[in-house]
C-alpha cells in the first residue's frame, strides 16, 4: 500500500477474461483501493492466451508506467510448457520493475 499511496496514477487492468468475471474483478480490487482513498482508474483489455504478456507490457509501455503490480499463478508443468505463462512471460520479457504477490 505505501508504494501505492505514492504513485501520481494507478490504473487496474484486467486482460483476457470478458463479461462477468472480469467486471467482478475489477470492481473488487477498485473497492479495495477506494477504501484506502487512492485515485485510479481501470480498465479491461483484451487478449488470446497466448497474446497476454504482450498486450499487458505494451499497455505499461504506452502508460510510461515504472512498475507493474500483478498477482502471479502458476498452471500445471506440462500445461506452462504447451501454452506457456503470463507470470513466466512477464519475468521472462519485462520492461519496468515487477512487483508480484502469488
Amino acid at each position: 500500500m505505501p508504494l501505492l499511496e505514492r504513485a501520481k496514477s494507478i490504473e487496474v487492468i484486467n486482460v483476457g477474461n470478458k463479461g462477468r468475471e472480469a467486471e467482478e474483478s475489477l470492481a473488487a480490487v477498485g473497492r479495495h483501493l477506494a477504501r484506502h482513498d487512492l485515485n485510479f482508474s481501470i480498465k479491461a483489455l483484451t487478449a488470446d492466451r497466448t497474446d497476454i504478456t504482450n498486450v499487458i507490457l505494451s499497455h505499461a509501455a504506452d502508460l510510461s508506467a515504472d512498475l507493474i503490480v500483478m498477482g502471479g499463478f502458476g498452471h500445471s508443468r506440462l500445461r506452462e510448457f504447451i501454452l506457456g505463462g503470463v507470470t513466466r512471460g512477464i519475468l521472462d520479457t519485462m520492461t519496468v520493475p515487477v512487483l508480484m504477490s502469488h
